[in-house]
């Protein structure tokens, strides 16, 4: 017979008071009522604990033109606090207590403490002008997190800042040489080291970079990030765009992967609801894409950057201007269609609830559509999401026809090569 041993501390107070050999083993056969034949449980190892650092001291925030900058110094020194490890910044619209705004959906980013340094300091860009921001700054390590005191600020400047980002990092192939701003591409892409502008740079791609903005060479980087250095935060200053190539010359043959979160997160009917398809294609000649990194934040204050490193990739994403997306609710017995929208399609306007192509801040391309079900009248129940390419494009430039075709689809159901879905559950 053997027995677990679940206490292993009585144990250890029983052998600490044992005289001799011979008691320890009286008490083994007593209490396992099977004789010697047991192994002793191994001695317990202390585990090391670490004190929680100090807060950090003189925090500020000073506003500037759609920006905040932040200052701060580390904790005091002290002989009961810890080190900390990293500093992490959290910001919100809503004044509130220190602890408060400590909380996951107020991260905006994480900054590695520096030996020997005194003063950090980081910029929020990309803000509102006449909206007032509230920050914390707290001082990290694996005992704890410990906050500053509260500062805000005001910045000056637009309502409405220009949104930063769409810098092209991944290859993409243009099923029907059409752009994803809807124009006909007539140039091509260029191996970086030779690209002379802007013969080369065909704008009509969608692409970074704007007509607005002279780049003689890809990637262009030109404003470290205040977080890592060798990086370039996603700014129409640091323009960087992957390979593109034009596909309609030969059919496309891809697999389609609808977005991680229909099959694994938790969606709710009086939330926004992110749907999401990809297409790609393994490319038999490899293409330049840039090294990606997410520098900081989440959610809407995620940050991507590159250091301009290339990576041959031999995927690619496929984009075809026939994209065409349907809704429909599957409870009481039968198929209700709730939305049915294609590409480009100019009676809906942009926004919420609109089929869009979409270069994220990560630098890839995703078809997206985020769906508020409230404005479409809909309530918890179950759900079928179809991602169709229609035989000609309803909203391409000239109507062309199809030239893309599905061979397989994740975390959903290929129902044919111009047809997947996936079934969701909204609460």
């Amino acid at each position: 017979m053997r027995t677990n041993w679940t206490n292993q501390s009585g144990w250890q107070r029983v052998l600490s008071i044992a005289a001799t050999v011979a008691a320890s083993a009286i008490m083994a056969f007593a209490l396992t009522a099977c004789g010697d034949d047991e192994t002793q449980p191994p001695p317990s190892t202390p585990t090391a604990t670490v004190a929680a650092p100090g807060a950090p001291t003189a925090f500020t925030a000073t506003a500037g033109e759609n920006l905040v900058n932040l200052q701060w110094s580390p904790p005091a020194a002290s002989a009961t606090a810890g080190l900390p490890t990293s500093y992490v910044i959290y910001v919100s619209e809503t004044a509130n207590t220190p602890a408060a705004l400590v909380d996951p959906a107020n991260l905006l980013a994480t900054v590695p403490v520096v030996t020997g340094q005194t003063v950090y300091t980081f910029t929020n860009s990309g803000l509102a002008g006449t909206v007032t921001y509230y920050y914390v700054v707290t001082a990290k390590n694996a005992g704890g997190e410990t906050p500053s005191t509260v500062a805000s600020a005001k910045p000056t400047g637009s309502p409405n800042p220009a949104v930063a980002g769409n810098n092209f990092s991944a290859a993409l192939i243009f099923a029907d040489d059409i752009g994803i701003g809807n124009a006909l591409i007539t140039g091509s892409w260029t191996p970086p080291l030779a690209l002379i502008p802007p013969a080369v740079i065909d704008y009509n791609t969608g692409l970074r970079p704007l007509v607005t903005e002279v780049i003689s060479i890809l990637p262009s980087l030109t404003v470290p990030s205040k977080v890592d250095p060798l990086y370039f935060e996603q700014k129409s200053v640091n323009t960087w765009q992957g390979e593109w190539a034009k596909g309609k010359a030969t059919p496309q043959n891809v697999t389609a992967k609808w977005g991680d979160n229909l099959s694994s997160g938790s969606l709710s009917s009086t939330g926004k609801i992110r749907l999401e398809m990809v297409l790609t294609k393994t490319v038999p000649t490899p293409m330049t894409t840039y090294t990606m990194k997410s520098l900081y934040g989440a959610k809407k204050n995620e940050m991507f950057g590159t250091n301009g490193v290339v990576i041959p990739s031999t995927t690619a994403f496929v984009f075809a201007t026939n994209a065409h997306l349907q809704i429909h609710k599957l409870d009481a017995g039968g198929n209700i269609l709730v939305d049915d929208q294609f590409l480009f399609d100019t009676t809906v306007p942009d926004g919420l609830n609109k089929l869009a192509a979409e270069i994220p801040v990560s630098g890839n391309f995703t078809y997206g559509y985020v769906w508020d079900p409230s404005a479409t009248g809909s309530t918890a129940g179950n759900y079928r999401i179809t991602f169709l390419l229609d035989a000609t494009s309803q909203g391409g430039f000239g109507g062309p026809q199809n030239n893309t075709f599905m061979t397989t689809a994740t975390n959903g159901v290929l129902d044919s090569t111009v047809a997947a879905h996936i079934d969701i559950v909204v609460q």
